[in-house]
């Protein structure tokens, strides 16, 4: 079942599996897997598993707005304190082109937990910001 030009199965898969480093220019608009994802981790130990895992959740969370995302970055940092106390800061970054970027942050015990919430946070924050780039050019256009 096609939805313009795209199919569920590509708006769900995991994103940056086939990114490429072609500027977006020459790439054009992007489906799910063209989409590319880099992965940074500062002090936190990020394996096999969270790395797919990461990938899947992106794809799944903003695969229906890949082809307005230009790239993203998913950043983990271990911001332990003087007591010892884990804490592991997941910094997402999504770029969208003509309208700047959307960057979450949350604080969690464990990596996984701190994407997931920020997976969630980023994707309410691009649906925002894709609708309001909308409502503005149909004023615009008024």
């Amino acid at each position: 079942m096609a939805v313009k030009g795209r199919s569920k199965v590509t708006r769900r898969a995991p994103m940056g599996v086939a990114a490429n480093e072609a500027p977006r220019n020459v790439r054009g608009r992007t489906t799910s897997p063209e989409t590319p994802l880099a992965l940074r981790a500062r002090g936190v130990e990020v394996d096999q598993e969270l790395r797919d895992y990461v990938a899947k959740r992106a794809g799944f969370k903003l695969g229906k707005f890949a082809p307005a995302i230009e790239r993203t970055t998913v950043r983990f940092e271990d911001i332990a304190g003087p007591k010892g106390a884990p804490a592991i800061r997941c910094a997402i970054k999504v770029v969208l082109p003509r309208q700047g970027s959307v960057v979450v942050e949350v604080l969690d015990d464990e990596a996984k937990a701190a994407f997931d919430h920020c997976i969630d946070a980023v994707e309410r924050a691009v649906r925002r910001t894709l609708e309001k780039s909308k409502t503005k050019a149909r004023k615009r256009d008024r």
